[in-house]
C-alpha cells in the first residue's frame, strides 16, 4: 500500500495497517480466552442458565465473582478486533491486485478455522448452527465484488444493484449462521461505499454496530489510521491468517483437557 500522505504531516499518534493487525489480534485473543476457557469452563452452568438467573447463581457460588467479571472484560475488550478487521478487509480490496487470490485464501483459512473454532467454543468438531468469521469476511468481501460492479452503473440501476448486493450477502451470511451475520456484511458494505467520506466513514461504521458499545472504541483507533500498510514480511502476512485457526486450536486443546 503506497504512503498517501508525507510522514511528516500525519499525525504523531499514527497507526500502520500492520500496527492495526496486531491490535486486532490482541483483541481476539482476549475475547476468545473469555470466550472459550472461562465460558466453557468454570462459567459453563452459568452460561448455560437464563440471564436473569445469573445473580441467584453468583449469589450461590461466590467463587464465580472473579471469573465472570473477568470474562465481561475480556469480552468487552474482544469488541475491538471484527470493526477493525472489516477496516482492513476494505483497505486490502481496495489496493489488493488479485481479488481472485484473496477470495481463495479467506475460503481456504474459513474450511481450516472451522473445526478448532466448533472445538473451542461449542466442544464439537461439527457444529452447524455457528460458522466462525472468516466465512462472514469472505461473504463481505464478495459484497464489496458486487459494490464495484454495481457502481459501475448509472443512476438509480446502480443503487438498486448495491442494495440487492448487500441484501443477498447478509442473508447468505444469516442463513450460513456465521459470525456477526447479516450485520457484519453491511458493516464490511458501510465501510467502502463511505471510503471517500473520512471521519464520516467511522461514524458510519460505528452506527452501524451500536448494538455493540463497546466497538466504538475501534473507530477511535481507526481514525488514527495513516493509510500506509506499515512493515510486514511475507511471513508475518500468513501469520495474521493463521493466527485465527492456531490461536483456536490452542484454546481447544485447552477446553478439552479441561473437561
Amino acid at each position: 500500500m503506497e504512503e498517501t500522505q508525507p510522514a511528516a504531516q500525519r499525525p504523531k499518534r499514527s497507526l500502520s495497517g500492520t500496527a492495526l493487525k496486531y491490535i486486532a489480534c490482541l483483541s481476539m485473543l482476549l475475547d476468545h480466552i473469555g470466550a472459550s476457557c472461562l465460558e466453557q469452563g468454570p462459567l459453563a452452568a452459568l452460561a448455560a442458565a437464563p440471564s436473569d438467573t445469573w445473580g441467584s447463581l453468583l449469589a450461590v457460588q461466590p467463587a464465580l465473582y472473579v471469573p465472570y467479571y473477568t470474562d465481561i472484560v475480556l469480552r468487552q475488550l474482544g469488541r475491538l478486533a471484527f470493526p477493525i478487521y472489516c477496516f482492513l478487509l476494505v483497505e486490502g480490496f481496495l489496493h489488493t491486485h488479485d481479488v481472485k487470490r484473496y477470495l481463495l485464501r479467506l475460503a481456504a483459512f474459513a474450511a481450516l478455522s472451522e473445526v478448532p473454532f466448533d472445538l473451542a467454543f461449542f466442544e464439537s468438531p461439527f457444529y452447524p448452527q455457528y460458522q466462525n468469521v472468516f466465512f462472514t469476511l469472505l461473504l463481505g468481501l464478495a459484497c464489496l465484488l458486487w459494490l464495484q460492479q454495481a457502481e459501475k452503473q448509472p443512476g438509480i440501476k446502480s443503487r438498486l444493484l448495491g442494495i440487492a448486493g448487500i441484501l443477498l450477502c447478509g442473508a447468505a451470511a444469516e442463513l450460513f449462521q456465521s459470525d456477526y451475520g447479516f450485520a457484519g456484511v453491511a458493516l464490511i458494505a458501510v465501510l467502502y461505499l463511505m471510503r471517500y467520506k473520512g471521519v464520516w466513514q467511522l461514524a458510519a461504521g460505528a452506527i452501524v454496530m451500536c448494538w455493540e458499545p463497546a466497538s466504538i472504541f475501534a473507530f477511535i483507533l481507526l481514525h488514527f489510521y495513516n493509510d500506509t500498510r506499515g512493515r510486514c514480511t511475507r511471513a508475518e502476512q500468513y501469520a495474521f491468517y493463521a493466527f485465527y485457526p492456531v490461536h483456536l486450536s490452542i484454546l481447544a486443546g485447552i477446553v478439552l483437557l479441561a473437561l
